[in-house]
């Protein structure tokens, strides 16, 4: 076990991509004669919420998460999807402010297109879909047998996150994020969306995860209790995040509202 945490099978173009990416957000932020500063404050404040964004990234797909998730055991593929899903995606949202964000909506089509696929219901009905199609017995097992396709899964996941955080967490001024009363809808049916997919994988009866058959005793665990352990840390992970989220903007809520009083 102790060698499979020191393996150093990295993934190079992961780790090229997200150098990449950090250093395009500081060019944008930092450079172009501040045309995207909005003042040093929030620049640095946002700048540092993006790179954890990055760095959750990299513990899960590139070291120690993606390995062991990949080779040995469910569970820890369903932290890598609660990191990829839950945790990066919003911490990059935030990490955006208003100017970056409503380039997206600066001409006529690009405002059209954005205004339709950031609509909260599209937003929720895309990530759904995408979560729960790769969580299909066959599809998943497909995808960590072949990188490239496990590489896509793991894109579709980044993409359609981004797309269900948007209505809670985004900084835009012309695509605003919902009022806080539709926040809390928008939680509740997101936590009651993924119980199905739970649901199925933590009370089977029998692995249906043929990859990790063979892999998981190197843990001290059979594959229908990896199995199962899976569905709880990914109920329990994403409860906690939603529910937090929840009793924030409720709360949040309730300050707003009684200003007015």
């Amino acid at each position: 076990m102790h060698s499979v945490f020191l393996n150093t099978s990295f993934h190079y173009e992961i780790i090229f991509g997200l150098v990449a990416l950090e250093f395009i957000y500081l060019a944008i932020v930092f450079g172009l004669k501040n045309k995207f500063s909005i003042n040093p404050q929030t620049d640095y404040k946002k700048s540092f919420t993006f790179l954890l964004g990055i760095l959750v990234l990299f513990l899960a797909l590139v070291w120690p998460v993606h390995y062991i998730s990949e080779y040995y055991l469910f569970s820890a593929h369903m932290l890598q999807h609660i990191m990829i899903s839950y945790i990066a995606p919003p911490l990059l949202l935030l990490g955006l402010n208003h100017k970056i964000t409503d380039l997206l909506f600066k001409f006529k089509l690009s405002k059209y297109i954005f205004n339709f696929i950031f609509n909260p219901v599209f937003c929720f009905v895309l990530f759904n879909i995408v979560f729960g199609l790769w969580h299909i017995p066959n599809v998943y097992n497909l995808s960590v047998s072949f990188y490239k396709f496990h590489a896509l899964e793991h894109t579709m996941f980044i993409i359609s996150a981004i797309f269900m955080w948007w209505p809670l967490v985004t900084p835009s001024l012309i695509k605003p994020s919902l009022h806080y009363s539709l926040k809390l809808i928008y939680l509740f049916l997101l936590s009651i969306a993924q119980i199905i997919v739970f649901g199925i994988i933590t009370y089977a009866s029998e692995n249906i995860y043929e990859h990790y058959q063979n892999s998981t005793y190197m843990f001290g665990l059979s594959p229908l209790e990896d199995q199962q352990l899976g569905g709880v840390i990914m109920k329990v992970g994403t409860a906690l995040i939603l529910m937090g989220l929840f009793i924030y903007y409720f709360f949040k809520w309730y300050l707003s509202e009684k200003r007015y009083e």
